[in-house]
Parts: C-alpha cells; structure tokens; sequence
C-alpha cells in the first residue's frame, strides 16, 4: 500500500515540476497516513480512500506551492490542515498557522504537527473572526472556505498591508456572482486555473489584494 502511494505522489509532483528530497516525500505520506487513520473514526474528510487522498488532498494542496512567495501564512478554515500542513511540509522555512472552528479537526492537526516534527506547524482552535489583527499574515490561503466575498469580509483584519488572499476554488469567479463591491477592500489581481495531476474537477485560483 504505502508503494503505491509513495509512486502517486512521486509522479504528481514530478508532473507539478516539484524536486521533493526522499524524507520530505515520507513526510507527506505519514501525514496522509494519519489522516486516513484518523478519518476512520473522527470523520475528517468525506474521502475515504487513501490513494484518492494522494490526489485529491496532497497534491491539490501542493498545486498552489508557487504562489507561496512569504516566511508565513495562515490557513483559515484549515480542516484537517489543508492545504496548510502540505505546504509547511515542503516548505519548512514558512511558519504555517492553521485555524479552524471544529475540536476534532484541530486536535489531528495537534497531533500530526507533534507526530511528525512540524515546528513550523501551529495549529488553533478558534473562529478566523476572533483571531486578532496584530501580528498581520503576508499570505492568507483558503482551501473550498465560503464565497469569495464572505472569505475577504472575515479575514480582512488579518493580512498584513500589502498581503494577499489565495482561495481556492473549484468554480471560476464569473461563476460565482461575486460583487467587486462586497470584497473588503481587496481586489483580484489573478485569477488562473491550477493543474492538478489526475484530477479531473475544475480547480482554481484566485489572488487578491489590498486595493488601496
């Protein structure tokens, strides 16, 4: 089993033109690993199988590593720590803050961060609205979190001046009727479909910043 996920991921992320050293590699893996053993009683995620977990959660997660340009992020609505534990992973030198809403979902990824030695991993159990505006995150990532318009509303307090929003979508913006108007203050600056080996859905993604 853990072969044949060790060969997906190795040929997702030569096809994302990724050069991941061996042990960041079995990073990757044990993380999905705990996932899939998790998920069998705390129901995480809604996808069970753990090759399908490969593509659907690690590289999905990984396609937006080329937009990750700062020291820190945060990861709203971070689940079971998607996309952010992927990309603090393969990218040790981003401090990763992730939060979410939900016990169970913020004590696996406690427990994944301990598990496999993410210092730079800090996961936090609160509402993205109650988090406090002072420090500011250069980059904040949203992975299938809300619309467009709600997604800026509640985290606007939380990026740094000339920090930016990168959500996630599976629907383009025309798509999803976002007034320009009810964006906070941000504007989209990009907008670009991201490949993502294997998948078949539509994945997008949408940058925004500060207008002023």
């Amino acid at each position: 089993m853990r072969q044949s996920l060790e060969d997906e991921l190795t040929d997702g992320l030569q096809q994302l033109g990724m050069d991941v050293q061996p042990d960041t590699r079995d990073k990757l893996i044990d993380y999905i690993l705990l996932l899939s053993k998790w998920n069998k009683t705390h129901n995480l995620t809604a996808i069970r199988d753990v090759q399908e977990m490969v593509r659907r959660h690690l590289l999905d997660s990984l396609s937006i590593a080329p937009y990750i340009d700062a020291p820190a992020l945060l990861d709203v609505g971070a689940g079971a720590g998607l996309p952010g534990i992927p990309i603090g992973i393969v990218k040790p030198h981003v401090n990763v803050t992730l939060v979410d809403s939900v016990v169970k979902k913020t004590r696996f990824m406690q427990f994944a961060a301990a598990e496999l030695s993410l210092s730079n991993i800090e996961p936090l159990h609160e509402r993205v609205q109650n988090l406090p505006a002072d420090p500011g995150f250069p980059i904040v990532v949203a992975r299938a979190f809300s619309s467009i318009d709600k997604l800026c509303q509640l985290t606007a307090h939380l990026v740094s001046p000339n920090g930016k929003i990168l959500a996630m979508t599976g629907r383009p913006l025309d798509a999803q009727h976002t007034d320009p108007n009810q964006l906070a203050g941000f504007k989209v600056v990009k907008e670009e479909k991201l490949f993502v080996p294997g998948e078949t859905a539509e994945r997008n993604i949408v940058v925004l910043q500060h207008s002023a």
